[in-house]
């Protein structure tokens, strides 16, 4: 008499619910780090304009704004006689002048 193998044994489930949990774990990992390059890249963005502004003030002889909060973010700036440096959450920026 032949034996009838049924093609849903436990063993084959348990796999699949495996495979299907270390390409979800792995889509959310990546994703996680999409997520923290672009707010990265987002603050840094902010960081440089404010950068291109307080050297436009420089240009007019203004004095330098201290600190700067745009969108909830705080932005500390510092300048230098040759240099701007913005500190944003993320990281910082630091644009050398041309005197």
């Amino acid at each position: 008499m032949t034996k009838i193998v049924k093609a849903e044994t436990l063993t084959s489930l348990l796999i699949a619910i495996s495979l299907f949990m270390i390409l979800f774990l792995a889509y959310a990992n990546w994703q996680s780090l999409q997520n923290k390059q672009a707010n990265y890249l987002y603050q840094q963005q902010q960081a440089l304009q404010i950068a291109e502004n307080q050297l436009n003030l420089k240009a007019v002889n203004e004095p330098c704004e201290k600190m700067v909060k745009q969108n909830n973010l705080n932005f500390e700036i510092s300048c230098l006689e040759q240099k701007i440096i913005v500190i944003f959450p993320l990281g910082k920026v630091e644009i050398g002048t041309a005197e």
